[in-house]
């Protein structure tokens, strides 16, 4: 029996029909591997959209209110600056003294005597009602300002009090198209790795409504390729 094979020509022409169909799997695998790095890529820049807002809109809720300002920062295009709040509490006038108690349980004098503590502030660095805690004494789980009532200048009409830490100023800046966050305005800390473009502004409280920070922030991914703009106004709630 003669035996049989592949001619040349069969040989050719199969290698040339098994490369088309190789070429045409790997575009199609090569498709859906570049569409699932863009899912991955732009989740990645939505996720951290979201932190960014989270953490900013947090901290905002829990500042001192009033207290907030656009300075800039050295290199930075856009800022909000604020002092978060360590405790609050009432106050109450008792003759000369002025009398006060916190929120928070087990707070000695130690922990408070190197903050401040503000009533009703109604600017970014109130000159009137910021009474330093230094000399604060306290009695029966209430803390006494010995003398300082006559310095009080404008109560609250809620008697409430904010304490906050007079060196611990906190600001959100955008800095080399990122958003870095500053204590003290001296350690940056960038929360985000993505370009970042937009504005930081605040609109002061007034008679009829709160303060409002307004946040519209664009975030790039790495190609530059792709953004997603947020816009989120957040109202401090804490009011004096």
């Amino acid at each position: 029996m003669k035996p049989r094979g592949f001619t040349l020509i069969e040989m050719v022409m199969t290698l040339i029909v098994g490369s088309i169909l190789v070429l045409g799997i790997a575009g199609f695998v090569d498709l859906g591997a570049r569409g699932y790095s863009d899912t991955i890529e732009r989740q990645r820049m939505q996720t951290q959209a979201k932190f960014v807002l989270e953490k900013m809109s947090r901290e905002i809720r829990h500042a001192v209110p009033n207290m907030f300002s656009n300075d800039l920062v050295t290199g930075a295009s856009d800022c909000i600056s604020f002092y978060p709040i360590v405790t609050s509490g009432f106050y109450a006038v008792s003759g000369a003294d002025l009398q006060f108690v916190v929120g928070s349980n087990g707070v000695t004098t130690n922990d408070i005597d190197s903050f401040s503590l503000v009533i009703n502030p109604t600017e970014a660095s109130p000159s009137n009602n910021v009474f330093p805690l230094s000399s604060v004494s306290s009695a029966n789980n209430v803390f006494v300002l010995a003398g300082q009532a006559a310095n009080l200048n404008g109560n609250s009409v809620s008697n409430r009090h904010y304490i906050y830490n007079p060196d611990g100023e906190v600001s959100y800046c955008l800095v080399n198209q990122q958003v870095h966050r500053l204590v003290n305005r001296v350690n940056l800390a960038p929360v985000s790795d993505s370009g970042v473009t937009g504005s930081l502004n605040y609109t002061p409280a007034t008679v009829q409504n709160n303060g409002v920070v307004h946040i519209n922030l664009n975030f790039t991914n790495d190609d530059g390729d792709e953004s997603t703009n947020f816009r989120q106004d957040v109202q401090v709630l804490n009011v004096p």
